[in-house]
């Protein structure tokens, strides 16, 4: 099960916050995991894993800007949002919500006001499938892909940088299907040959978390095949639904790489 959380959260008094958040919308998730569960948190700290959440960085209205951020309006409410790609985790966030009413920003202590909870089977991402020539990402927040053999990173969605990912990502997760190795090679030379970017419209972005910084694109691109009928393409489409929980690419917990799906009718976005 996929399951999003989105938390109202009331702040006391106004505080000032980076330009991005992602990394502190992180924070928050670990320490409500951690408050429940100090072993399940631990976990999700291990190197070299492809972790089973996802995050947004804060939304929120501000009083000032500054060149180092804003300045929080208690007025208005901060919207965090979590997304767990198993089960494990969204009873975590759960307990803690039955005990807790706050959570901390630094010094900073913001009432939960409200929870909205949004959840969908992976089986019915594979049911969804549009039978289109084509459909939209758009990345709306930072997003960069590994390269493999570079010491830089790839700020355009190609699809052999995206897609492949996800099915990993897919496969450790998932309750329906899951890919073997041989039809994971299958997928990509599908993908290499009958998947492509017909348009986009893309630029590049620099975040900072804390003293670090990353590079990556914004935007949007549309993906059109000639294949509508082949099994992979239906599978395209459901990892780009999948994204929307996942998150795309590097550091997708710390709120890079947020997308939206959007299938397109006709012969395409032109």
């Amino acid at each position: 099960m996929l399951t999003e959380f989105t938390l109202e959260l009331q702040a006391g008094r106004s505080f000032f916050l980076p330009k991005f958040t992602g990394y502190i919308a992180r924070a928050i998730f670990l320490h409500m995991v951690r408050w429940v569960n100090p072993g399940a948190s631990a976990k999700l700290h291990e190197p070299n894993m492809m972790k089973p959440y996802s995050t947004t960085p804060l939304r929120f209205r501000s009083k000032e800007k500054t060149s180092e951020g804003y300045l929080l309006d208690p007025e208005y409410p901060c919207i965090l949002r979590i997304r767990l790609l198993d089960e494990e985790y969204a009873q975590y966030l759960i307990e803690y919500l039955l005990e807790k009413d706050n959570v901390m920003v630094g010094e900073n202590e913001l009432q939960i006001a409200s929870v909205k909870v949004r959840s969908e089977r992976y089986e019915n991402l594979e049911k969804d499938f549009k039978p289109v020539n084509a459909f939209r990402l758009y990345f709306k927040t930072p997003t960069y892909l590994s390269t493999m053999g570079s010491g830089y990173y790839g700020v355009f969605p190609e699809p052999l940088k995206i897609f492949p990912s996800l099915m990993r990502l897919w496969n450790l997760y998932s309750t329906a299907t899951v890919y073997d190795k041989r039809e994971f090679l299958e997928y990509k030379e599908w993908l290499a040959r009958n998947l492509g970017v017909t348009q986009h419209k893309i630029e590049t972005r620099i975040a900072f978390m804390g003293k670090k910084k990353a590079v990556g694109f914004v935007g949007w691109a549309t993906y059109e095949t000639k294949d509508v009928e082949s099994q992979w393409y239906r599978v395209t489409q459901t990892l780009a639904r999948f994204a929307e929980f996942s998150n795309i690419g590097g550091n997708r917990t710390g709120g890079f790489g947020v997308v939206k799906f959007q299938p397109k009718p006709g012969e395409g976005c032109r």
